[in-house]
């Protein structure tokens, strides 16, 4: 299916629930509200038999935590990326785990590096960070890494 007709056709159904932009016939964002991400991924499952998880990213943007879920359609060359922005200081999204699977680990990776909650998640423990580290998120444009070294005891470079 081409982008451009997948757009048109969730902005009929959807409204003003999404927001479409097709960069080309085969790449497809779709920016919503979080509380929107099951509604969007049903539908799309329905519509596009082929669909399946890529991978998610997350940013610290400058009106929030961006979390992108990228998704491929088998057999084509369109991949669609869903984007929801959550808000700081206490970012919480749908997980989409409940959902996928697959998205488990990548969740929780998002969770320790940047911050955000994935609520509805079924296994909320740390991935990447062991439990003593200190509840900061490296990947945060506020994350300060000389106070980091000295939270955590680290002698000063020399």
């Amino acid at each position: 299916m081409d982008a451009n007709v997948l757009a048109k056709e969730m902005i009929e159904h959807f409204g003003e629930d999404v927001a479409c932009v097709a960069r080309s016939f085969k790449r497809l964002y779709v920016t919503f509200d979080p509380d929107e991400l099951y509604p969007v991924w049903d539908w799309l499952q329905e519509k596009l038999p082929g669909l399946r998880f890529g991978t998610s990213t997350a940013m610290d943007l400058r009106q929030g935590i961006g979390v992108f879920h990228h998704l491929p359609v088998n057999g084509t060359p369109l991949v669609i990326t869903l984007k929801v922005i959550a808000a700081k200081p206490d970012p919480r999204v749908p997980a989409l785990t409940v959902k996928v699977p697959a998205a488990g680990w990548i969740e929780r990776e998002m969770t320790d590096l940047v911050g955000v909650i994935f609520e509805g998640h079924p296994e909320p423990h740390r991935l990447v960070k062991a439990e003593a580290f200190p509840d900061t998120f490296p990947l945060r444009r506020d994350f300060d890494p000389e106070r980091f070294k000295e939270d955590i005891g680290e002698l000063p470079d020399f």
